[in-house]
């Protein structure tokens, strides 16, 4: 009978170990999926666009008013006008026409450089914004200016 009741204690010491190695098993497996679909969102380049263009949208375009990229910025931009001084051909205004009112002007930003000593920002029209820029240097070895405009909400 000894023997008997040690065997069904081992019994059930095994049985409880197993079922906890079980759990503790099935609770990583879990956490292994949820952190493999994580990572597969996350390196998704489409979710990692529309989480870009929520977060921070943003346009780049030329001194020609060519859209390069646009990271969620167009959404909110109805067209972009760019008045060229004649000699050379640098952006003397760029108007940002939004399609609803935006309360921050968008920072713009220059890419290239292009000598810009100030950029004045005021009211325009509607929605629109007006940025007028001044220059200390100007050069002609520049074939294209390139800009960002980022939207702030």
């Amino acid at each position: 009978m000894n023997i008997d009741a040690s065997v069904k204690i081992g019994i059930v010491i095994i049985t409880t170990i197993a079922g906890l190695a079980a759990i503790i098993g099935a609770f990583y497996g879990v956490l292994f999926f949820i952190d493999k679909r994580i990572e597969n969102r996350i390196r998704d380049d489409g979710f990692l666009r529309k989480l870009a263009s929520a977060l921070r949208p943003t346009v780049i375009f030329n001194h020609k008013g060519s859209i390069l990229v646009d990271q969620g910025a167009m959404h909110y931009i109805e067209t972009i006008d760019i008045e060229l001084d004649k000699e050379p051909p640098y952006p003397k205004q760029i108007i940002i026409h939004a399609v609803k009112h935006l309360p921050y002007a968008p920072l713009l930003t220059p890419l290239d450089g292009g000598g810009i000593s100030n950029i004045s920002i005021s009211r325009g029209k509607k929605y629109d914004w007006v940025y007028t820029l001044d220059y200390f240097m100007t050069s002609d070895e520049w074939e294209e200016l390139r800009y960002r405009l980022e939207i702030i909400l």
